[in-house]
């Protein structure tokens, strides 16, 4: 199966949510559950999951709406509720929140570099689902375009009574 451009961006900002999930547990402060007993945000945003699968099957607006969804969903919760420093900081030097201060991260490593490279995935992340919004949002204006010249611009002579 060839996938096409949307596709594949939409596959990479897939790769690229896991390995972000993925620093989220190493993490320790900002998971949850399934991978510590409570329920948090963390669990929630698990639910990108059936997003993605959603997006891979839609017609192409509704593409565009969940990746708009995604998009805004990752870029809101990495300003507000999970800032740069946050990261930063839980992999520099231990976690600075509130329930977490102290608390070291899973690796039990103090990583300057780690910190900087959270930062650019969860940076990254919202590239990759701007880029394939973009993506998707050209697809769809050349699928309505074909539509309408198929329906409306045929000549007469081709047109069904």
């Amino acid at each position: 199966m060839k996938l096409n451009q949307s596709a594949r961006l939409l596959l990479l900002s897939l790769i690229v949510s896991v390995i972000h999930h993925t620093d989220h547990v190493l993490r320790i402060d900002h998971s949850g559950w399934p991978f510590l007993p409570q329920i948090t945000s963390f669990t929630y945003s698990l639910l990108v999951y059936p997003i993605f699968l959603f997006i891979f099957l839609a017609k192409p607006w509704y593409q565009v709406f969940g990746t708009a969804f995604l998009f805004l969903f990752a870029t809101i919760a990495h300003i507000f509720f999970e800032p740069m420093g946050d990261k930063f900081h839980t992999w520099a030097y231990g976690s600075n929140l509130s329930g977490h201060i102290g608390e070291e991260n899973m690796l039990r490593q103090n990583s300057v570099f780690l910190g900087v490279c959270s930062i650019v995935l969860a940076m990254f992340l919202s590239l990759v689902l701007f880029a394939t919004l973009l993506s998707f949002i050209k697809e769809a204006r050349r699928a309505k375009t074909n539509n309408f010249i198929e329906n409306n611009l045929k000549p007469a002579n081709s047109r069904s009574v």
